[in-house]
């Protein structure tokens, strides 16, 4: 796989990353951590050294709550679809 050299800003800085995923969306996390961080900062007044691990918490939160979010609409889908081939046995 082709590797891609990026260069990302977060908070003012540039960081320069290897990866396989393309340049478009590494800008595109880039932009949503780099909003986050800004967020946060506002919000906490979180220094330089804790802006990051408040971030990387608040972002693994956030992808906890949409997995909970994801396994429950396969939960309810799951209980409707059996609902209706029940329906469709009677």
């Amino acid at each position: 796989m082709n590797k891609n050299k990026v260069v990302v800003h977060l908070m003012g800085h540039d960081y320069t990353m290897v990866t396989d995923q393309s340049p478009e969306k590494v800008q595109r996390l880039a932009r949503y951590v780099d909003r986050r961080m800004r967020e946060l900062s506002i919000l906490t007044h979180a220094g330089e050294g804790m802006l990051p691990v408040l971030t990387a918490m608040t972002l693994a939160d956030e992808l906890f709550t949409a997995q909970d979010e994801v396994n429950r609409l396969r939960r309810e889908l799951v209980d409707k679809n059996q609902a209706v081939m029940q329906s469709e046995k009677e």
